[in-house]
């Protein structure tokens, strides 16, 4: 198993026989149960949990901070995604079901009371608007991005697109604003130093697959997809702005028509949300493109 390669596996292994295992196990069943995949192989969910552990290992140890206790809050990082087998059950953020989960497994597994408790408050404050700052969940938000991004994460885009039933042409038109839009800012979006500069080269692998991806995908489909750069308003911001690339198409794949686009910002339950909505001026086709902006402009 290449999970016991890891250093972060051997480490915690150590720490508590069977840990890694037990996290797994609860993290497969509940997407499975929300899947309904009846298959023996791994979900998508722990596989993108192994990248972000061995990243916050590899981040905690360079910032001199304790690699184990990184490790343990990115194995739950997500494990509230699929509670109950629903995705995001009750509109609840998924850290507090992720914070529950923890306390129960490390308390089960006999882990010390204050390095559960350190756990615990890092899973609580990882992606909390204006919390106090926290050095596990700094390091835990910094490896999660960067697994997102350069060559790994540009595969594992593609292979999440897959799973949603997107084809080339769909992945493009509804994720990749998204996906450009945060490697534009993914320096920018780091809060160790370790993580800026580990950003900078991951963007750039990213940035360019994509653009070169694009103008594959008109020289091989005649599919013509420009970049637009802008600057939107975050709701509530008090004058702050988010740069934004929006992957638009040049024209409508139906008609021929030219697009127009309405763009706007809103709050959402865990996000300040972009909604570019697109109508096509001949035919009437409508298209529309949505994601949480990134933390920092």
């Amino acid at each position: 198993m290449l999970l016991k390669q890891q250093e972060f596996y051997r480490s915690l292994t150590a720490l508590s026989p069977g840990l890694v295992e037990r996290v797994r196990r609860t993290i497969e069943d509940a997407e499975k149960k929300f899947s309904k995949k009846k298959d023996g192989k791994p979900g998508f969910l722990w596989e993108h949990t192994v990248l972000v552990a061995g990243q916050a290992c590899n981040l905690a140890k360079a910032e001199k901070e304790n690699k184990d206790l990184a490790a343990l809050v990115a194995l739950f990082h997500d494990a509230g995604k699929f509670a109950g087998g629903r995705y995001h059950a009750d509109d609840k953020p998924e850290e507090e079901e992720a914070a529950r989960l923890a306390r129960a497994t490390l308390e089960e597994a006999g882990l010390k009371m204050a390095d559960i408790g350190h756990v615990v408050r890092a899973l609580h404050s990882l992606y909390q608007s204006g919390a106090s700052r926290n050095r596990l969940a700094d390091i835990v938000h910094d490896a999660d991005f960067l697994s997102k991004f350069g060559c790994l994460g540009v595969a594992n885009f593609f292979v999440k697109s897959t799973l949603r039933g997107r084809n080339l042409e769909s992945a493009a038109m509804d994720s990749l604003s998204k996906e450009m839009t945060y490697a534009g800012v993914l320096p920018a979006n780091m809060r160790t130093a370790a993580g800026r500069r580990l950003a900078v080269k991951k963007a750039a692998d990213a940035l360019r697959f994509y653009k070169s991806f694009l103008g594959e995908l008109k020289e091989a489909q005649g599919l013509d997809f420009r970049l637009r750069s802008i600057d939107v308003p975050k709701p509530g911001g008090r004058g702050r702005r988010a740069k934004v690339t929006l992957v638009l198409p040049a024209s409508c794949g139906s008609c021929g028509g030219q697009w127009t686009n309405e763009i706007r910002t809103e709050k959402g339950l865990k996000c300040e949300k972009l909604e570019a909505a697109l109508r096509c001026a001949s035919c009437g086709e409508r298209r529309s493109i949505s994601f949480c902006l990134p933390e920092l402009g």
